[in-house]
């Protein structure tokens, strides 16, 4: 059992890691993650197996496959919209909707969406449950992409069965996205 606090600071570090690892792409050892973000290493190491990081030789090792989620969905063990806001390198996306069989592709970088085809397709997002990403008087939910929907219409099965998620257009996740590492980065040891 973690408390709220935990979960909140195990998002956060999550996030230190994944920008200072370029999403897994240049590994950083857990000392460093630790210092960058002004604590102890052995709290750092907890926090990022809380967030299922695997520490190998002590380094950093971030998985990009998918990991059972509730109800037994896939959630990305980074979310791509998080990929591109810490990377600022392009992610194209390629899904099979689940409810149509429907092909859907996504093309975007940090600053906006390039392509969404087709053009209503949406993403399913779970809330990260008991993680608080609260600024003064603004609450920033904290969403990670479960997966693609050829539409609204196509998800709305998905959202009956998960109550707790939302359903946003492409460009809308994304500007959500934006906004919650805002509070991410907001938080005094990122």
């Amino acid at each position: 059992m973690t408390t709220r606090t935990d979960r909140t600071a195990a998002v956060r570090i999550a996030w230190a890691a994944t920008k200072l690892t370029r999403a897994g792409k240049h590994p950083i050892a857990i000392g460093r993650l630790a210092a960058t973000v002004g604590m102890d290493a052995a709290e750092a190491h907890r926090l990022m197996d809380l967030m299922g990081f695997v520490i190998r030789d002590g380094l950093v090792v971030m998985d990009r496959g998918p990991r059972p989620g509730p109800a037994g969905s896939d959630l990305f063990r980074v979310d791509l919209f998080l990929l591109a806001v810490a990377t600022g390198e392009p992610v194209h996306a390629d899904a099979v909707c689940p409810a149509t069989g429907a092909r859907v592709r996504v093309h975007f970088t940090r600053d906006r969406v390039l392509s969404v085809d087709p053009p209503h397709a949406v993403v399913a997002a779970s809330r990260l449950p008991g993680v608080d990403l609260t600024l003064g008087q603004d609450y920033v939910e904290a969403l990670v992409c479960t997966q693609f929907f050829a539409s609204k219409e196509a998800a709305a099965g998905w959202l009956l069965e998960n109550i707790d998620a939302r359903v946003l257009s492409v460009p809308d996740y994304l500007a959500h996205t934006r906004w919650m590492v805002a509070a991410l980065e907001a938080w005094p040891t990122i």
